[in-house]
């Protein structure tokens, strides 16, 4: 079965318009998750900081696209009531 909003989602990542890095401190949490991340460089190694990498990103693809839904949802209750 098609996912449309989640096709949706994509199209609205990949046009940018769409971005997480704007958000209030997102610069700071990036300089800080960067320094975490070198140092778990440094001490488990580049393969155990890959599958940190992508287990973190998965969970935060579907966050991300859980609340996309939500939002889209919502506002078609508000249109419609």
């Amino acid at each position: 079965m098609c996912d449309y909003l989640q096709e949706l989602f994509e199209l609205e990542l990949s046009s940018g318009r769409l971005s997480f890095g704007g958000l209030p401190g997102a610069e700071e949490r990036l300089r800080r998750l960067n320094a975490c991340h070198n140092e778990i460089h440094a001490k488990l190694g580049l393969d155990f900081l890959d599958r940190l990498n992508d287990l973190e990103g998965e969970g935060a693809y579907e966050e991300r696209l859980a609340c996309f839904r939500y939002g889209f949802r919502l506002a078609v209750r508000l249109l419609l009531d």
